[in-house]
């Protein structure tokens, strides 16, 4: 880390001219750090003048959120840029373009999505996406079937699974997912209202404990495909006509269903925030039915879009068995509601919140709507092997919420 020098506001600008010609030589700068997330500094760096940006986005040799007291490899960008290279390649542009990264640094700069938003603060002001759900199904069924193995060459997708080792992410998301939210103490953070509700709910109920340790075990030992893994809406930019995800950097090779899970809980949390924080009417009711609609069309259409493309992607024999297809997805979306309550749970007693729950104004709606969000995460995780159809999450939604 020799040459490694924190960027700030000041220094960035004349760091990314001397990395790349970008800009103008008549360039007028303005430049803002704008990351909001738990590890990264991330700047946007623009001409105004002749209105071109891009973003920069540096990694700390620590958990921001937590500070230099919880140290992390910094070399996780590297892993993060060749994710984004690959993932733009295989979903014709469902990302960032990155332009460049650099090893001294630890440090890269890639397309500036500003005329995006970040899809979590869309959501929390009741903004709907009419092309969404088609297109991250897409992202989904091209970034994880498609860096599997029954469509890659064995061999060469045991390299790829050595060369996306991330240790220490992993280890984090087994801690704050799968391992602390279901114990007292640790990391975790709630509100006192919850504590009771927590240990009676989750910390004593031995059947929850043992159905996450099943899938703490598969995120561990499942190298199924290359995850984003960390697929949230805080982690995805959108617009009324395209969808861009970010933040691939905890990928590694594990079990399909812990993107789609990540996913699936962050946007049945939404809905319970809407139901929390908005009056009754015409758009909370076109809210929530985009909401419902979205959680459907994302596990039915990443079931079809999967089933359809199969037999034109699969490359090993024994895959295209009669009836394996079908057995293979099913599999897949059985642990999805399992990893969906798991991110429920983690999000509202865990480490890391999100502003949909926390952000209820209303005392007496925010306990309750997060101890319904933890009942409701409850049952998908016991009874996953049940829910395998978009419908069947909106019963359950209907019924719990």
């Amino acid at each position: 880390m020799s040459k490694y020098v924190e960027l700030n506001e000041k220094t960035v600008i004349d760091y990314v001219n001397s990395k790349m010609e970008f800009f103008r030589p008549d360039a007028e700068y303005v430049c803002n750090e704008i990351g909001d997330g738990n590890l990264n500094l991330v700047f946007r760096v623009k001409d105004t003048k002749n209105n071109k940006s891009v973003i920069v986005k540096q990694a700390l040799p620590y958990v921001r959120a937590a500070g230099e007291e919880w140290p992390l490899d910094i070399g996780r960008g590297e892993i993060e840029s060749h994710i984004l290279d690959i993932e733009y390649k295989l979903t014709d542009g469902l990302v960032p373009k990155v332009y460049f990264y650099d090893t001294d640094m630890y440090c890269m700069a890639m397309e500036d999505l500003d005329n995006y938003i970040i899809m979590r603060y869309g959501l929390l002001d009741y903004i709907q996406y009419p092309k969404f759900a088609d297109q991250i199904s897409d992202f989904l069924v091209k970034t994880l079937l498609l860096t599997s193995d029954v469509v890659m060459e064995h061999k060469e997708k045991k390299e790829s699974v050595k060369e996306f080792i991330n240790p220490e992410l992993c280890e984090i998301t087994e801690d704050l997912v799968y391992t602390e939210p279901f114990h007292i103490g640790a990391r975790n953070n709630m509100e006192e209202a919850i504590v009771k509700f927590h240990q009676e709910e989750i910390v004593d109920d031995e059947e929850l404990a043992r159905e996450v340790a099943k899938l703490k075990f598969d995120f561990m030992n499942n190298a199924q495909a290359l995850l984003h893994g960390d697929l949230h809406t805080g982690s995805i930019f959108v617009n009324q006509d395209s969808t861009k995800v970010i933040d691939p950097e905890f990928a590694f090779y594990g079990p399909m269903a812990y993107d789609i899970g990540a996913l699936i809980a962050n946007l049945i949390m939404n809905y319970i925030s809407t139901k929390a924080s908005l009056e009754e009417g015409e758009l909370r009711q076109k809210h929530e039915a985009f909401l419902l609609d979205a959680i459907r069309e994302v596990i039915d259409q990443f079931k079809a879009k999967s089933l359809e493309i199969w037999d034109e992607v699969v490359t090993d024999k024994m895959a295209k068995a009669k009836g394996f297809k079908e057995y293979y997805i099913n599999d897949v979306l059985v642990n999805t509601a399992g990893v969906t309550g798991c991110e429920m749970i983690r999000r509202t007693v865990g480490f890391a919140h999100v502003k949909d729950l926390d952000g209820i104004a209303d005392d007496t709606k925010r306990i309750k709507a997060k101890k319904d969000n933890m009942h409701l995460a409850k049952v998908l995780i016991k009874n996953r092997a049940e829910i395998v159809t978009g419908e069947e999450y909106l019963r359950l939604i209907e019924k719990y919420l």
